[in-house]
Protein backbone atom coordinates (compact mmCIF):
# COMPACT_ATOMS: atom_id res chain seq x y z
CA UNK A 1 0.00 0.00 0.00
CA UNK A 2 2.68 1.84 0.42
CA UNK A 3 4.51 1.69 -2.61
CA UNK A 4 1.38 2.28 -4.60
CA UNK A 5 0.67 5.71 -2.71
CA UNK A 6 4.53 6.85 -3.23
CA UNK A 7 3.93 5.67 -6.75
CA UNK A 8 0.96 7.86 -7.15
CA UNK A 9 2.29 10.46 -5.48
CA UNK A 10 5.36 10.89 -7.57
CA UNK A 11 3.76 10.45 -11.02
CA UNK A 12 0.84 13.48 -9.92
CA UNK A 13 3.91 15.47 -8.93
CA UNK A 14 5.90 14.86 -12.00
CA UNK A 15 2.66 15.53 -13.70
CA UNK A 16 2.35 18.96 -12.20
CA UNK A 17 6.11 20.10 -12.63
CA UNK A 18 5.36 19.18 -15.98
CA UNK A 19 2.44 22.07 -16.44
CA UNK A 20 4.87 24.35 -14.60
CA UNK A 21 7.75 23.82 -16.78
CA UNK A 22 5.63 24.09 -19.86
CA UNK A 23 4.19 27.72 -18.64
CA UNK A 24 6.52 29.38 -19.89
CA UNK A 25 6.64 27.88 -23.26
CA UNK A 26 3.19 28.99 -23.68
CA UNK A 27 3.22 32.04 -21.66
CA UNK A 28 1.74 34.21 -23.64
CA UNK A 29 1.26 37.99 -22.13
CA UNK A 30 -1.99 37.98 -19.87
CA UNK A 31 -5.07 40.37 -20.17
CA UNK A 32 -2.68 43.12 -17.79
CA UNK A 33 0.43 41.99 -19.44
CA UNK A 34 1.59 39.94 -17.07
CA UNK A 35 3.52 36.46 -17.28
CA UNK A 36 1.80 33.16 -16.85
CA UNK A 37 3.97 32.11 -14.11
CA UNK A 38 0.90 30.86 -11.26
CA UNK A 39 -1.48 28.16 -11.58
CA UNK A 40 -4.43 30.45 -10.82
CA UNK A 41 -2.78 32.69 -14.13
CA UNK A 42 -2.97 29.20 -15.79
CA UNK A 43 -6.32 28.82 -15.05
CA UNK A 44 -7.41 32.05 -16.08
CA UNK A 45 -5.45 31.82 -19.33
CA UNK A 46 -7.30 28.22 -20.02
CA UNK A 47 -10.45 29.16 -19.90
CA UNK A 48 -13.51 26.75 -18.34
CA UNK A 49 -12.27 23.83 -20.03
CA UNK A 50 -8.96 24.07 -17.41
CA UNK A 51 -11.60 23.84 -14.55
CA UNK A 52 -13.22 20.46 -15.86
CA UNK A 53 -9.64 19.42 -15.89
CA UNK A 54 -8.86 20.31 -12.18
CA UNK A 55 -12.21 18.55 -11.03
CA UNK A 56 -11.30 15.18 -12.98
CA UNK A 57 -8.03 15.26 -11.52
CA UNK A 58 -9.11 15.67 -7.83
CA UNK A 59 -11.41 12.87 -9.18
CA UNK A 60 -8.56 10.61 -9.76
CA UNK A 61 -6.63 11.63 -7.27
CA UNK A 62 -9.39 10.60 -4.87
CA UNK A 63 -9.58 7.32 -6.51
CA UNK A 64 -6.01 6.54 -6.53
CA UNK A 65 -5.99 6.63 -2.75
CA UNK A 66 -9.35 5.15 -1.82
CA UNK A 67 -8.01 2.14 -4.03
CA UNK A 68 -4.37 2.18 -2.52
CA UNK A 69 -6.46 1.79 0.59
CA UNK A 70 -9.47 -1.13 -0.64
CA UNK A 71 -7.26 -3.05 -3.03
CA UNK A 72 -5.59 -5.08 -0.75
CA UNK A 73 -5.27 -8.54 0.88
CA UNK A 74 -5.97 -7.75 3.84
CA UNK A 75 -9.56 -6.09 2.96
CA UNK A 76 -10.22 -8.32 0.49
CA UNK A 77 -9.72 -11.83 2.50
CA UNK A 78 -8.06 -10.66 6.06
CA UNK A 79 -5.43 -13.72 7.36
CA UNK A 80 -7.30 -13.87 10.59
CA UNK A 81 -11.00 -14.79 8.58
CA UNK A 82 -9.57 -17.36 6.62
CA UNK A 83 -7.76 -19.29 9.41
CA UNK A 84 -11.21 -19.03 11.71
CA UNK A 85 -12.78 -20.51 8.46
CA UNK A 86 -10.16 -23.21 8.03
CA UNK A 87 -10.19 -24.39 11.17
CA UNK A 88 -14.17 -24.41 11.20
CA UNK A 89 -13.99 -26.12 7.50
CA UNK A 90 -11.22 -28.69 8.91
CA UNK A 91 -13.95 -29.85 11.52
CA UNK A 92 -17.12 -29.53 9.17
CA UNK A 93 -18.83 -27.19 11.42
CA UNK A 94 -20.74 -25.69 8.80
CA UNK A 95 -23.05 -22.79 11.40
CA UNK A 96 -19.82 -21.82 12.28
CA UNK A 97 -18.34 -21.17 9.43
CA UNK A 98 -21.63 -19.38 8.35
CA UNK A 99 -21.35 -16.91 11.40
CA UNK A 100 -17.75 -16.20 10.45
CA UNK A 101 -18.76 -15.55 7.01
CA UNK A 102 -22.31 -13.11 8.14
CA UNK A 103 -20.28 -11.16 10.65
CA UNK A 104 -17.24 -9.75 8.28
CA UNK A 105 -18.04 -7.55 5.26
CA UNK A 106 -14.89 -9.05 3.06
CA UNK A 107 -15.44 -10.61 -0.48
CA UNK A 108 -13.79 -13.77 0.51
CA UNK A 109 -16.31 -14.05 3.86
CA UNK A 110 -19.33 -13.25 0.67
CA UNK A 111 -17.81 -15.98 -1.85
CA UNK A 112 -17.79 -18.90 1.07
CA UNK A 113 -21.15 -17.61 2.63
CA UNK A 114 -22.40 -18.42 -1.11
CA UNK A 115 -21.21 -21.69 -1.50
CA UNK A 116 -22.79 -22.84 2.77
CA UNK A 117 -25.98 -21.71 0.95
CA UNK A 118 -26.08 -23.20 -1.55
CA UNK A 119 -25.00 -26.87 0.74
CA UNK A 120 -27.67 -25.58 3.03
CA UNK A 121 -30.20 -26.12 0.08
CA UNK A 122 -29.89 -29.77 -0.57
CA UNK A 123 -27.22 -30.61 2.19
CA UNK A 124 -24.79 -32.07 -0.37
CA UNK A 125 -21.36 -31.61 -0.15
CA UNK A 126 -20.31 -31.30 -3.97
CA UNK A 127 -17.26 -29.82 -4.52
CA UNK A 128 -18.00 -29.29 -8.28
CA UNK A 129 -21.57 -27.68 -6.71
CA UNK A 130 -20.18 -25.68 -4.14
CA UNK A 131 -17.28 -24.55 -6.05
CA UNK A 132 -19.75 -22.66 -8.89
CA UNK A 133 -21.81 -21.04 -6.14
CA UNK A 134 -17.68 -19.84 -4.86
CA UNK A 135 -17.47 -18.74 -8.48
CA UNK A 136 -20.62 -17.30 -9.05
CA UNK A 137 -20.23 -14.84 -6.31
CA UNK A 138 -16.78 -14.31 -7.19
CA UNK A 139 -17.66 -13.10 -10.12
CA UNK A 140 -19.51 -10.54 -9.11
CA UNK A 141 -17.10 -9.27 -6.12
CA UNK A 142 -14.34 -9.17 -9.31
CA UNK A 143 -17.13 -7.36 -11.31
CA UNK A 144 -17.47 -4.38 -8.88
CA UNK A 145 -13.39 -4.22 -8.82
CA UNK A 146 -13.30 -3.93 -11.99
CA UNK A 147 -15.83 -1.28 -12.75
CA UNK A 148 -14.46 0.84 -9.63
CA UNK A 149 -11.00 0.57 -11.56
CA UNK A 150 -12.41 1.71 -15.14
CA UNK A 151 -13.53 5.20 -13.30
CA UNK A 152 -9.47 5.67 -13.67
CA UNK A 153 -9.43 4.21 -17.21
CA UNK A 154 -12.34 7.09 -18.32
CA UNK A 155 -10.90 9.93 -17.10
CA UNK A 156 -7.80 8.93 -19.04
CA UNK A 157 -10.07 8.69 -22.26
CA UNK A 158 -11.81 11.90 -21.64
CA UNK A 159 -9.16 13.89 -20.75
CA UNK A 160 -7.34 14.66 -23.80
CA UNK A 161 -10.80 15.25 -24.88
CA UNK A 162 -11.06 18.09 -23.01
CA UNK A 163 -7.89 19.65 -23.36
CA UNK A 164 -8.82 18.99 -27.51
CA UNK A 165 -12.30 20.97 -26.57
CA UNK A 166 -10.32 23.70 -25.08
CA UNK A 167 -7.58 23.73 -27.89
CA UNK A 168 -10.54 24.33 -30.51
CA UNK A 169 -11.83 26.91 -28.33
CA UNK A 170 -7.96 28.65 -27.81
CA UNK A 171 -8.00 28.50 -32.02
CA UNK A 172 -11.27 29.90 -32.47
CA UNK A 173 -10.49 32.81 -30.57
CA UNK A 174 -6.68 33.20 -32.11
CA UNK A 175 -8.37 33.54 -35.45
CA UNK A 176 -11.35 36.00 -34.13
CA UNK A 177 -8.39 38.04 -33.04
CA UNK A 178 -6.78 38.23 -36.05
CA UNK A 179 -9.22 40.55 -37.97
CA UNK A 180 -7.59 43.74 -38.58
CA UNK A 181 -8.81 46.87 -37.37
CA UNK A 182 -7.70 49.95 -40.08
CA UNK A 183 -5.41 47.51 -40.95
CA UNK A 184 -3.88 46.66 -37.51
CA UNK A 185 -4.09 42.84 -36.46
CA UNK A 186 -4.99 42.57 -32.47
CA UNK A 187 -1.87 41.12 -31.13
CA UNK A 188 -3.29 40.25 -27.71
CA UNK A 189 -6.61 38.29 -28.73
CA UNK A 190 -4.22 36.06 -30.86
CA UNK A 191 -1.60 35.53 -28.14
CA UNK A 192 -4.33 34.64 -25.65
CA UNK A 193 -5.72 32.33 -28.13
CA UNK A 194 -2.26 30.54 -28.89
CA UNK A 195 -2.03 30.17 -24.92
CA UNK A 196 -5.50 28.45 -24.12
CA UNK A 197 -4.55 26.00 -26.81
CA UNK A 198 -1.24 24.79 -25.76
CA UNK A 199 -2.58 25.22 -21.98
CA UNK A 200 -5.18 23.16 -22.45
CA UNK A 201 -3.28 20.65 -24.48
CA UNK A 202 -1.05 20.37 -22.07
CA UNK A 203 -3.30 19.83 -19.20
CA UNK A 204 -5.26 17.44 -21.01
CA UNK A 205 -2.22 14.82 -21.61
CA UNK A 206 -0.67 15.60 -18.02
CA UNK A 207 -3.84 14.48 -16.65
CA UNK A 208 -4.47 11.47 -18.94
CA UNK A 209 -1.21 9.67 -18.83
CA UNK A 210 -1.05 9.66 -15.18
CA UNK A 211 -4.56 8.28 -15.21
CA UNK A 212 -3.64 5.44 -17.90
CA UNK A 213 -0.44 4.72 -15.87
CA UNK A 214 -2.33 4.07 -12.55
CA UNK A 215 -5.37 2.37 -14.44
CA UNK A 216 -2.50 -0.69 -15.52
CA UNK A 217 -0.74 -0.83 -12.22
CA UNK A 218 -4.43 -1.38 -10.56
CA UNK A 219 -6.05 -3.54 -13.16
CA UNK A 220 -2.37 -5.91 -12.79
CA UNK A 221 -3.48 -5.89 -8.89
CA UNK A 222 -7.11 -6.60 -9.37
CA UNK A 223 -5.78 -9.36 -11.41
CA UNK A 224 -3.34 -11.11 -8.63
CA UNK A 225 -6.36 -10.29 -5.93
CA UNK A 226 -8.96 -12.40 -7.92
CA UNK A 227 -6.51 -14.86 -7.96
CA UNK A 228 -5.85 -14.80 -4.42
CA UNK A 229 -9.52 -15.12 -3.51
CA UNK A 230 -10.20 -18.23 -6.07
CA UNK A 231 -7.00 -19.88 -4.63
CA UNK A 232 -7.99 -18.97 -0.95
CA UNK A 233 -11.68 -19.99 -0.76
CA UNK A 234 -10.92 -23.05 -3.17
CA UNK A 235 -8.79 -23.77 -0.09
CA UNK A 236 -11.42 -23.83 2.35
CA UNK A 237 -13.80 -25.49 0.18
CA UNK A 238 -12.04 -28.57 0.08
CA UNK A 239 -10.88 -29.06 3.63
CA UNK A 240 -15.12 -28.14 4.15
CA UNK A 241 -15.89 -31.15 1.27
CA UNK A 242 -13.73 -33.34 2.83
CA UNK A 243 -14.70 -32.91 6.39
CA UNK A 244 -18.22 -33.75 5.36
CA UNK A 245 -17.79 -36.28 2.86
CA UNK A 246 -15.80 -38.23 5.84
CA UNK A 247 -17.19 -37.63 9.02
CA UNK A 248 -15.21 -38.67 12.27
CA UNK A 249 -16.09 -42.40 13.21
CA UNK A 250 -17.38 -42.55 16.47
CA UNK A 251 -15.94 -44.59 18.73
Amino acid sequence: MKRIASVCAVVFLVAAGAVFAASPAAAAPAADGASLTSFMDLLRAAGWTMYILVALSVVALSLTFYFSFTLRPDALFPELLLRKLEVAAAEGKVKEMRDLCLGSEAPAAKMILNALEQYEMDLKADYELLSGAVEDEGARQSGVMWSRVQYLLDIGVVAPMVGLLGTVFGMIRSFAGMRTELGSVIPTELAHGVAQALICTAGGLVLAIPSMLLYAMFRSRVLALVSGLESNCGRILRRLCFALNNPPKSK
